[in-house]
Parts: structure tokens; C-alpha cells; sequence
């Protein structure tokens, strides 16, 4: 084969029927990230702390991939549309927000096939938090997403704040702990 037709044969365009859809290759990248954090979790003699780290790096991941750059004036709302239109939407997680402001967003889990489909519920759910927060914080580096107290154990309300207090940054750990004791009580 000549130098010019091993080039023609590179450029062939295949159809759209022949590429993976966008929803599926995140919803790939989204499983193949999992399935890491449960091999950590497993060799890191069970460990929540190692999922909830995987989860933030997958998240800070879909921001500089499926997010456009953080402009200047960047704001919740701004930030909710577009982890809504190229992250929610794809890997069909859902929300219900209760409260927006330009500097808190509260909200519900409203639907998470990860944890749903997943036989690790809390490894998924610590996952889960694990991604919003390195969505969140890749866009708003002083905020944190907490857990507020929880009274609804299937669907915790979360709260995003873009400046976040010294106490709110110990609530990644309030976070793990939360989750994997609500999960192992209810026998999950």
C-alpha cells in the first residue's frame, strides 16, 4: 500500500451510524471512572474516601471537557445550564432545585441511574457527590457543596455555595460519612 492510500484511508468519514453516540461515550467514560473507584475501594481496604476523591477527579474532568471555560463573570445560573445541557442530560441524572441565587442553589437527587443500576448503592451515591462537588468547584473554586441535614434518606438536599465558610470545607467528610452510614443502615 502506497504512502497515499494508507492517507486516503485514514480520512475516510464514517457515518453517524458508526460513531457512539455522545450519550453513550459519557455514559462509557462515566462507567469505566466507576469501576475504577471500586478497584480502589476494594484495594484500598474499603476506603469511602478513595471513591469520593475518583468522583471529584471525573468531575473536574467532565467540566474541562463538556463545560465551556469558566468566564470571569461566570454564575450559578449560568453554571446550572450548561452541567444541565452537557452532563445531567446525557448521563440522565436529575435534579429538582428548590432555591436559586446568584450565590446558593439547593436542590434534590431526583433520579441517579448510576446508583440506581449500580450493586454498590454507596459507592455509586459517594461517586455521585464525588463528581457534582469537582463540577462545582471547577467552576467556583471558593464554594462547596454540603449535605444539608438529611431527612429524606433516597434523596438528600444539597447545597451549592460559591463561598463557602471554614466549616462548610469539613463537609466533604460530614459527606462520606453520612452516606455510608445512611446506606449500611438501610442495609444497602
Amino acid at each position: 500500500m502506497t504512502q497515499s492510500d494508507m492517507r486516503k484511508k485514514e480520512n475516510i468519514h464514517h457515518s453517524w451510524e458508526d460513531m457512539p453516540s455522545q450519550k453513550e461515550q459519557l455514559t462509557n467514560w462515566q462507567d469505566s471512572a466507576f469501576h475504577a473507584a471500586l478497584e480502589k475501594l476494594q484495594t484500598s481496604h474499603g476506603n469511602p474516601d478513595s471513591v469520593m476523591r475518583m468522583g471529584e477527579a471525573f468531575g473536574r474532568g467532565l467540566f474541562a471537557e463538556r463545560v465551556k471555560d469558566k468566564a470571569p463573570d461566570w454564575t450559578m445560573k449560568e453554571w446550572l445550564q450548561e452541567i444541565e445541557k452537557n452532563v445531567c442530560e446525557p448521563l440522565g441524572t436529575e435534579f429538582t432545585f428548590t432555591k436559586i441565587s446568584p450565590d446558593v442553589m439547593t436542590t434534590f437527587m431526583n433520579r441517579n441511574p448510576l446508583a440506581q443500576t449500580s450493586q454498590e448503592r454507596t459507592a455509586a451515591s459517594l461517586f455521585n457527590f464525588g463528581v457534582m462537588r469537582g463540577l462545582f468547584l471547577s467552576a467556583f473554586p471558593q464554594g462547596e457543596l454540603v449535605m444539608n441535614d438529611i431527612k429524606n434518606k433516597e434523596s438528600p438536599e444539597f447545597i451549592f455555595k460559591t463561598n463557602a465558610s471554614a466549616k462548610d470545607k469539613l463537609e466533604r467528610e460530614r459527606a462520606i460519612h453520612a452516606i455510608t452510614f445512611l446506606k449500611k443502615e438501610d442495609g444497602v
